[in-house]
């Protein structure tokens, strides 16, 4: 595969992530709107953790 491959592999994935819909928040209750901002702001933050080391090369976190 071929760089303009991957990346376009890359980028397709990373838009299936985000692009799912939103919730309908007149069915949701404050606290259930607090929690799931909550969840999200925690998964982003420890998947982007600048204390987190990638190793490309093993295609894996260390």
């Amino acid at each position: 595969m071929n760089y303009d491959e991957e990346r376009k592999r890359l980028i397709e994935e990373d838009q299936e992530f985000i692009s799912f819909p939103p919730p309908d928040y007149s069915k949701m209750s404050n606290e259930q709107i607090r929690f799931r901002t909550k969840l999200m702001k925690e998964a982003f933050k420890k998947a982007f953790d600048e204390h987190d080391q990638y190793n490309e090369d093993d295609d894996e976190y260390i």
